[in-house]
Parts: structure tokens; C-alpha cells; sequence
């Protein structure tokens, strides 16, 4: 293995861990918020999603990858450091972000520095999705939560108890979508070679465990105070739109797609126990990121 390629695995596994541990909130703050697990068990559960999301499904991103950039080693190393650069700032800052917001902006200013020819049609239905799914999500999710809320059950403990058991199986299907979508990404861009999967599965282990706590605690307990259906129907409609998103090798982020369901949810309440700072701060991180990787792809 070259220089090169050992230094792609080392950017590789520092950006998957970071992702890994900014990103968890995305599949179980929901599920911990609700208090239906602890915390660690949720940090377990959406570790286990993420590697089986991961190795099932991640090579669906190639295509994102090959119309986003050239993946010469170079330009890989480059845009995996800016990457890292501003993961390293969200973490610290405690604010889920969007990787796939930040991967997607570096890897066009570094492919319009060097001249590449980008695929723009792929670009125009990026963006439209990034734009539209926010809002359609946020409002869905709060038209089917007031139908809920709406409907008198005979037996509401036992729908409470049903509701639990779906939040955790939808938990680990979100995670497994995140895995295979988001981290799918990064061994995308990275180029997928021998020893990728094996470093990304340690580096998902390590991040989820011990870096997650803080955005779990931001998205599960800080936005609002969640009953289990608003829980349920924001990761169920969380982890369907990152689905979808995969299946057509689109780059959707998680964290947008979550907390647009998780707003939509706390303003179905008909007495709002709803936070809006926390909500502001994850929003403005959506312009930010590809923003700043433009601009940072831009100084290659």
C-alpha cells in the first residue's frame, strides 16, 4: 500500500469515527428521548445499524461519488480533510451536522478548481431535494401526529407499548440507513479499497460509543419533551426519506431529514412543549456546511 493510500485510511477512519458519533442522534435521540432505552443501549443499537447499513448497502453511493468529483488521491485526501475539519468544529459545538452537506460542497469547489465536469442535472435534483424535504417532512409529520392525537384508542397502554417496540425497530432501521447513505459516502469518495470496511466498522464502533452523547442528549431530550408517537412517526418518516435517498444514490442527511420530522412532531402538541433554539442552531448548520466546504474546496 502506498503513502497515499494509508493516509486516505487514516483521514477515513478519524472522518467515519467523528460521523459516527455526530450522527448517532440521528437514528436513536429519538429513541432515547423517549425514554425508551437507555442511552447506551441506544448507542449499541445504532452502532449495530450503521455497520450492517454500511456493509449492505454503502456501495450504492459510488454513483454520488463519481459525479460529485475525480477521486484521484490527491483530491480524495483533500476534500476528506475539509470534511474532518468541519466535523471536528460541529462536535466540539455539540450540533448534529450533515456530513453528507459538508462532502457534497467540498467536492464541487474542488472539482470546479480543477476543472471537472460535474454532472449539474445530478446537482439541480440535489439541491431540490435538500430544499424540499425539510418542509414536506415537517409538515407531514405533524398532520399525522394530529390524526393521532385525534383518535380515541379503547386501550391506550397498549398502544403505548406497541409504540415502544416500533420506535426501537425503526431506531435500528433508521441507523441502517444512515449507515448505508451517509457513511456509504465516505468509503464512496474514499474509493472502497481492500482495507475500507474493516477500518470504517472499528471506527463506527469507537465514535458511536464514546463521542455520541451530546447530540443524542441536543436531539432526544433538548428540542422537546416526546411522547412515543411523536417519536415513532419522526424516525419512521426519518428513516423512509434516507431510504429513498440511498436506493437513487442521493446523498440525504440524516440529521435534516430527523429534525424536520422531530419540529413537525412538537408542533402537533396542542400545548407546545417545544424549544426553538436547539432547532435554529441544527438549521443553520444545513447553509453552513456545504457552504464552508465550497469554500474550502474553492482554496485547493
Amino acid at each position: 500500500m502506498t503513502e497515499l493510500g494509508i493516509l486516505i485510511l487514516a483521514v477515513t477512519f478519524l472522518l467515519t469515527a467523528l460521523v459516527s458519533g455526530n450522527n448517532l442522534s440521528a437514528a436513536v435521540g429519538t429513541l432515547v428521548g423517549s425514554r425508551t432505552v437507555s442511552r447506551l443501549t441506544g448507542e449499541i443499537i445504532g452502532v449495530l445499524g450503521f455497520i450492517s447499513g454500511l456493509i449492505l448497502q454503502g456501495g450504492l453511493m459510488t454513483k454520488a461519488a463519481d459525479s460529485l468529483m475525480p477521486r484521484t488521491p490527491d483530491l480524495i485526501i483533500y476534500v476528506m480533510g475539509v470534511s474532518l475539519i468541519i466535523f471536528a468544529i460541529a462536535t466540539f459545538m455539540r450540533s448534529p451536522l450533515s456530513l453528507s452537506m459538508a462532502i457534497v460542497g467540498a467536492a464541487i469547489g474542488v472539482s470546479v478548481r480543477v476543472g471537472f465536469s460535474i454532472d449539474n442535472s445530478y446537482i439541480l435534483f440535489l439541491v431540490l431535494v435538500w430544499l424540499i424535504s425539510p418542509v414536506f417532512l415537517m409538515v407531514l409529520s405533524g398532520v399525522i401526529l394530529r390524526v393521532m392525537h385525534a383518535v380515541d384508542f379503547k386501550n391506550p397502554w397498549r398502544i403505548t407499548a406497541l409504540s415502544r417496540v416500533l420506535l426501537l425497530i425503526t431506531s435500528f432501521i433508521t441507523a441502517f440507513a444512515l449507515g448505508a447513505n451517509t457513511l456509504g459516502l465516505v468509503g464512496a469518495v474514499s474509493g472502497y479499497g481492500t482495507y475500507t470496511i474493516p477500518v470504517m466498522v472499528v471506527a463506527i464502533a469507537g465514535g458511536g460509543l464514546l463521542l455520541a452523547n451530546g447530540t443524542i442528549k441536543r436531539v432526544g431530550e433538548e428540542m422537546f419533551s416526546m411522547r412515543y408517537s411523536n417519536a415513532l412517526v419522526s424516525q419512521v418518516l426519518s428513516a423512509l426519506a434516507v431510504e429513498f435517498g440511498t436506493l437513487f444514490g442521493i446523498p440525504l442527511s440524516s440529521t435534516q431529514t430527523l429534525t424536520s420530522s422531530v419540529l413537525g412532531s412538537g408542533l402537533s402538541y396542542r400545548y407546545k412543549a417545544l424549544y426553538l433554539r436547539p432547532f435554529l442552531v441544527v438549521a443553520a448548520t444545513w447553509v453552513i456546511s456545504p457552504l464552508l466546504g465550497f469554500t474550502l474546496g474553492l482554496a485547493y
